[in-house]
């Protein structure tokens, strides 16, 4: 093992344990879900005389939707949002290839209700990829005016979700003078840091800094909101359909002035 890998490895190790990464909500959406095709991290529901199985499905966002008529007869789905898919027997449809309201809508957080055939009742329930950012710095305590660095790291961890690619995070920083609300101050793209995978999970770590120069006691908190999930130019990554990821924010840290 090279020093390199050693220091991510170890880097991996610790930001685990403190976050909780290896035992995020994408492990829990996925517990009861059952496995669609392989290389396709999705979930499958059957269509059967008697409903859909399993009635409520519970996967990680920007997992597919699977449908398998297991039935000899024709079966209609239709999701409150108008979406509508009409199987045959032992036909297979996947979200994701089809346009209009049917496009992987419910890759994205949140619970969707649909039927089979108008009579029997199935949910699906997408639960956010985990993320975390902290945020440090060298002293709590600096002469009024004086530079002081802030810096820490991003680390988000995704079970077979499909986006395993170096993503843009921006981090935004936050600050707030005696009781006064939480402003933001600057916003900071993180520094791709390295990566790890294992059977099941892909784990991306990110530094961040900035210099600050606070003349009064201040107090920063630093979070992530973004939700881009590519690495194009934002115009082409926007989500408007809703959320993918956690909105973490760090540990607040109150510098200091030494009078």
């Amino acid at each position: 093992m090279n020093k390199r890998f050693g220091a991510i490895a170890t880097l991996v190790a610790a930001v685990a344990a403190a976050a909780g990464l290896f035992a995020g909500p994408s492990n829990s959406a996925s517990s009861e879900c059952p496995k669609g095709r392989p290389g396709i991290p999705g979930c499958l529901v059957s269509l059967t005389a008697t409903g859909p199985s399993p009635s409520t499905v519970r996967m990680a966002a920007s997992w597919k939707l699977e449908f398998r008529n297991t039935d000899s007869r024709t079966h209609k789905v239709v999701f409150a949002n108008g979406c509508s898919l009409t199987l045959t027997p032992r036909e297979l449809r996947v979200l994701i290839l089809w346009g209009g309201p049917c496009n992987n809508f419910s890759s994205y957080v949140g619970s969707y209700a649909y039927t089979e055939d108008g009579k029997f009742a199935g949910t699906v329930v997408t639960k956010p990829l985990r993320r975390s950012v902290t945020l440090t710095a060298r002293t709590h305590t600096i002469r009024a005016g004086a530079r002081l660095s802030l810096h820490g790291q991003v680390a988000r961890s995704d079970r077979g979700s499909g986006l395993n690619v170096t993503l843009p995070v921006l981090v935004v920083v936050l600050a707030r003078h005696s009781k006064q609300p939480f402003e933001p101050v600057a916003t900071v793209r993180a520094r791709f840091q390295g990566s790890l995978t294992n059977a099941s999970h892909y784990h991306a770590y990110y530094r961040w800094k900035l210099n600050v120069q606070p003349d009064v006691t201040t107090t920063y908190l630093a979070k992530v909101t973004s939700q881009r999930w590519c690495v194009r130019p934002a115009s082409l990554c926007a989500h408007p359909q809703g959320q993918l990821w956690t909105n973490p924010k760090s540990r607040p840290l109150t510098v200091r002035i030494r009078r």
